[in-house]
């Protein structure tokens, strides 16, 4: 039974990314989630279930992310709106990035913050979580670390956590710094850190700022140090070379 289980689990995954891949080809480009939902047989929300976000799936069907087309605000609004009428409430920046099309950061990007964004969309706005105390938002690096048994990243925390990278970086200035400030390590060994997964963290960042990253967006935002890439590729250009960025 367990076999059978597993050995579905598996055939859903290869009919995902024949199908993201089937797509990318009638476009000749990656397809944006909107493309996904409207021309393909599964949804965004299925491949966020299997692979844990849009940038992962890509990523496993090595697919480029389109590059060069603005989501148009209108657009960003009504997902929001779909989102919340499928939550039944207003949602937040972290059921967004676990349930929506787009990612916490696109909104925070083109409309400043996302209570501005819920204002934008019609929607009531969430109470200011600059109200959170740095205890709470260290408890739950805690909490989600035993939950994952290990030191979560800022993907983690936006992906499983209650609160966002934006959170963090008001109140810590940086995603390692709030992991210092909790006691943890901030990186795993490099050593350890493969060029694939270098490659797709470099892929999301790139994703969620809707830009080019530079070595301070990584630092800041992303999951490893900008001297991992210059270790691992000679150069944070070069690093931007290896992941099709140009």
């Amino acid at each position: 039974m367990i076999r059978f289980f597993l050995h579905k689990m598996a055939h859903l995954r290869e009919d995902l990314i024949v199908e993201l891949q089937r797509l990318a080809t009638n476009l000749d480009r990656g397809p944006t989630p909107d493309e996904v939902d409207k021309l393909g047989t599964y949804t965004v929300a299925d491949y966020r279930d299997e692979f844990g976000s849009w940038a992962n799936a890509l990523a496993v069907a090595d697919i480029d992310q389109p590059a060069g087309r603005k989501i148009p605000t209108e657009s960003l609004c009504a997902e929001l709106r779909r989102l919340a009428d499928e939550l039944n409430t207003t949602p937040t920046g972290q059921e967004m990035t676990s349930h929506g099309h787009h990612g916490l950061q696109t909104y925070t990007n083109r409309f400043g913050s996302w209570n501005d964004a819920l204002a934008a969309s019609g929607l009531s706005q969430k109470p200011d979580r600059k109200e959170r105390s740095d205890q709470e938002l260290l408890a739950e690096i805690e909490r989600l670390a035993e939950e994952l048994g290990r030191t979560p990243s800022s993907r983690d925390m936006a992906e499983h956590g209650a609160f966002g990278r934006i959170t963090y970086r008001k109140h810590f200035d940086s995603w390692n710094k709030a992991l210092d400030a909790a006691g943890f390590d901030r990186r795993r060994p490099k050593n350890k850190i493969s060029e694939a997964e270098l490659v797709t963290e470099l892929r999301r960042l790139s994703e969620t700022l809707e830009t080019i990253p530079t070595t301070d967006d990584m630092q800041r935002d992303g999951e490893f140090s900008p001297g991992t890439y210059i270790n691992r590729f000679g150069s944070w250009n070069a690093a931007l070379d290896a992941t099709d960025l140009d």
